[in-house]
């Protein structure tokens, strides 16, 4: 009775997603592997490495 209802909805899942590809009239975007160094030139982030670490500093009394 389990796989029963198991089967039918995964049956009724691929369904609608196909009946929604058809009738949205898009297909469905690949999905592109994200592999670092080869030769990709994807835009990188501008914010420098340093930013949000520790940085020490010295209180300055303001007593003359």
């Amino acid at each position: 009775m389990l796989f029963k209802f198991l089967f039918y909805t995964v049956l009724a899942y691929f369904i609608f997603r196909w009946l929604d590809r058809i009738f949205s009239g898009k297909r469905p975007a690949k999905r592109r592997k994200k592999t670092p160094d080869m030769g990709s030139r994807e835009k990188r982030s501008k914010v420098n490495k340093n930013v949000g670490e520790y940085v020490r500093y010295e209180e300055l009394n303001k007593d003359k």
